[in-house]
């Protein structure tokens, strides 16, 4: 049974694995969801990188399914904490392709806002004044590491699955043993 208590943005690796692996839905689909996920994660858009995935799954539903709950779950790949590594190596491969001379501590500033205004600011920085080298770097980024999430999940179900089903094929034998002997 899956766990309904919310997922916490700060949560480690290991509790967002525990919540992909107790969603119930498809290998397929939550592999999908977790890889559209990390996409839109890799990307500068924290702080609607929710809304964008809510926006992929309203304009595909008719084209392909994937696990909402997986996506929604695979964005805390990017928070306020893994944002400017993730986004400082998006920067670093753009400008394998396009020229930059951003400074790491700039791009920091960038990520600091508060209130409503400063994080739209915030957002111009990021695609309009950094723009080229950041985006296309984040775009690769996040299309490699979608590919790489996608088998990664979908084995991992698999195999939970697999040991799920021997587990409780073996308690069913257990008690059908149980039964007998008494």
């Amino acid at each position: 049974m899956a766990d309904k208590r919310p997922l916490p943005w700060w949560s480690g690796p290991r509790a967002i694995v525990q919540h992909l692996l107790m969603l119930d839905d498809t290998p397929h689909a939550i592999a999908l969801g977790t890889s559209i996920g990390v996409f839109i994660g890799m990307t500068p858009t924290i702080g609607v990188q929710m809304l964008l995935v809510l926006l992929v799954s309203l304009m595909t539903g008719r084209l392909f399914y994937f696990s909402l709950p997986a996506a929604l779950i695979a964005v805390y790949i990017s928070n306020p904490i893994t944002a400017l590594p993730i986004y400082w190596l998006g920067y670093q491969v753009g400008r394998v392709f396009l020229d930059g001379d951003l400074k790491r501590e700039t791009l920091a500033s960038s990520l600091e806002f508060d209130g409503l205004r400063q994080f739209w600011d915030s957002l111009h920085t990021l695609f309009v004044d950094i723009g080229g080298p950041l985006v296309l770097g984040s775009v690769i980024v996040g299309a490699a590491s979608a590919a790489i999430a996608y088998p990664l999940v979908w084995q991992l179900l698999r195999r939970c699955q697999r040991a799920s089903a021997l587990h409780d094929s073996l308690a069913s034998s257990r008690q059908e043993l149980t039964a007998h002997l008494h």
